[in-house]
C-alpha cells in the first residue's frame, strides 16, 4: 500500500510539492503546540495569576490594534503572488511599505492609548511599548507570503521555529535565573527579531533582493480597495476572542485577567475540532445537494444533529472536573479559575453550531450573514461584559462569552428568511429523543441493508 501511494506522488510533482508544503506547515503546528504546552505552563506558574494576566491583557491589547497593521493587504497578497509572480517586487514592496508605515502608526497609537486607560501604571505602558515594538516587524511578512505562493514553506516553517525556539529557550533561562516579567515581553521580541532575520536569508539564497522592491500608488490602490473590508472582519473577531480580557484588566485588575487567561486558553485549546471534523464532512455534503434538495437537508439535519450532541463528549468531564484539571496544570494559585472554565467550556457547544452554520452560509453563497452574526456577536459580547463582570467578575466574563457566542448561533439566523429554516432544524437537534431515534432508524438500515 505505502509503495503504490509513493509512487503515485512521485509521479505527480506538484503533488509531492503540495503534500510535503502541507506537512511542513503541519509539523510547525505541532511543533507550537509542544513547545507552548509545556513552556507555557511552566511560565504561567511562574509569573503567577497578577504578572501572566499583566502579559495577556497586553497581548490582547495589543490584538485590537492587529487588524489595522498592514489595513488587510496580507490577507490577499497570497492570491496576487499567485496570480502575477512577475510583478513580485512592486507587490512587495507596495505591501511592506503599506504594512510598515501602518505599524509605525499603530505602535505609536498603543502607546499613547495605553497612557489615557491604565494612567501612573509605568509597568503597564512597558510592557505595552516592548510588545509594540513588534508591529513594524510584520511589515517582512510579505517574505513569508512569497515563499508559501511558491508552495515552500519549508523556509518560513524553519524560521519561525528557530526564532521560537531560541525565544523559549530565554524564557526558560529567566525562569532559572528568576527575571522578571518585562524580560518575558523581550523575550518575545526576539522571536520576532530572529525570524525576520532568516527570512531575509532564505530571501536572500532564494536569489531574491529586497533593495528591488519598490512601491506603486496605483498598486497599493488596487489593493486596498479589495482588502478594506477584511479590517473590519479581522476587528469582530478580535473583539469576540480579546475583548474580554481588556475589559476585566480596566474594570478589576490583572490578577483576575491572568486567572480568566488560564481558564479560556484551556477552553480554546479544542476549538479547532469543528474545523476538523467539517473538513470531512463537508465534501459529502456538498454532494449531497447535486442529488436532491431533500437529500440535502437530510444530510444537513444530521449534521446539524452531531454538531450540537458531540461537544458534549467534551464538555461534560471538563466542567464536572474543571477545579482538579486547573490545579494539576497550573497549581493551587490559580484553583479560582476552576470556576470559570465551567463555565467557559460550555461556548465549546455554540463554537461547533457556529462552524457548522458558517460552512453551510459559505456554501450557499450568503458571506453576507456571516458577517452579520459574527458583528451582532461580538456587540453583544461587549454590551454583555459591561453588565456582567462588575457583578460576577470573571465568571461574568465567561457567561458573556458563552451567551454571546449563541447569540451569534441561533438568533443572528432569525433575522434573515433564507437562515430561519436552519434556525428551525437547530432547534429540532436539541430534541435528544428525536436524535436518537433517527440515530437507531440509522443503524438499524445499515445493519438490514
Amino acid at each position: 500500500m505505502l509503495s503504490k501511494i509513493n509512487s503515485l506522488i512521485k509521479d505527480r510533482p506538484i503533488l509531492e510539492k503540495i503534500l510535503k508544503n502541507i506537512s511542513w506547515l503541519t509539523l510547525e503546528r505541532g511543533f507550537q503546540l509542544f513547545l507552548s504546552v509545556f513552556v507555557g505552563i511552566w511560565v504561567v506558574r511562574y509569573l503567577g495569576p497578577s504578572d501572566f494576566g499583566l502579559m495577556n491583557f497586553a497581548m490582547a491589547f495589543g490584538s485590537i490594534f492587529s487588524p489595522f497593521i498592514g489595513l488587510g493587504v496580507s490577507s490577499i497578497l497570497l492570491r496576487e503572488f499567485i496570480k502575477h509572480p512577475e510583478n513580485k517586487n512592486v507587490l512587495s514592496g507596495t505591501a511592506f511599505w503599506i504594512t510598515f508605515v501602518t505599524g509605525v502608526i499603530i505602535t505609536i497609537s498603543m502607546n499613547i492609548v495605553i497612557l489615557f486607560v491604565r494612567p501612573n501604571d509605568f509597568e503597564a505602558f512597558l510592557v505595552v511599548f516592548v510588545l509594540s515594538l513588534g508591529n513594524v516587524l510584520l511589515a517582512f511578512d510579505v517574505i513569508s507570503i512569497w515563499f508559501d505562493s511558491k508552495t515552500e514553506s519549508n523556509k518560513t516553517v524553519l524560521a519561525r521555529n528557530l526564532g521560537l525556539i531560541f525565544s523559549y529557550m530565554l524564557r526558560i533561562y529567566f525562569i532559572l535565573a528568576g527575571f522578571p516579567l518585562i524580560f518575558f515581553m523581550i523575550a518575545a521580541l526576539f522571536d520576532s527579531v530572529i525570524r525576520v532575520i532568516l527570512f531575509l536569508f532564505f530571501y536572500y539564497k532564494d536569489k531574491q533582493n529586497i533593495f528591488l522592491w519598490r512601491f506603486d500608488f496605483q498598486v497599493a490602490k488596487k489593493l486596498l480597495s479589495v482588502s478594506w473590508p477584511l479590517i473590519f472582519s479581522g476587528v469582530m473577531i478580535v473583539i469576540y476572542m480579546k475583548i474580554d480580557q481588556v475589559m476585566i484588566g480596566l474594570m478589576l485588575s490583572d490578577y483576575e485577567v491572568g486567572l480568566y487567561s488560564v481558564a479560556v486558553k484551556l477552553s480554546e485549546v479544542v476549538y479547532f475540532l469543528p474545523g476538523v471534523i467539517m473538513v470531512s464532512l463537508l465534501p459529502s455534503l456538498i454532494k449531497s445537494k447535486l442529488v436532491s434538495k431533500k437529500f440535502y437537508q437530510e444530510r444537513l439535519q444530521k449534521l446539524f444533529d452531531f454538531m450540537t450532541w458531540f461537544p458534549f463528549i467534551l464538555i461534560l468531564p471538563i466542567f464536572f472536573f474543571s477545579s482538579q484539571i486547573i490545579v494539576f496544570l497550573y497549581g493551587q494559585e490559580y484553583i479560582i479559575a476552576g470556576q470559570t472554565l465551567a463555565i467557559s467550556i460550555w461556548a465549546l457547544f455554540a463554537v461547533f453550531i457556529k462552524v457548522a452554520v458558517e460552512n453551510y452560509l459559505l456554501n450557499e453563497n450568503l458571506t453576507k450573514i456571516i458577517f452579520f452574526t459574527s458583528f451582532l456577536g461580538s456587540i453583544s459580547n461587549v454590551l454583555l461584559n459591561l453588565i456582567f463582570i462588575p457583578f460576577w467578575g470573571i465568571n461574568g466574563a465567561a457567561l458573556t462569552t458563552v451567551i454571546s457566542y449563541l447569540i451569534a448561533s441561533y438568533l443572528g439566523l432569525i433575522f434573515f428568511k433564507e437562515t430561519r429554516p436552519i434556525f428551525i432544524m437547530l432547534l429540532k437537534s436539541l430534541n435528544l429523543v428525536r436524535v436518537l431515534n433517527s440515530f437507531k432508524q440509522y443503524c438499524t438500515s445499515r445493519i438490514f441493508k
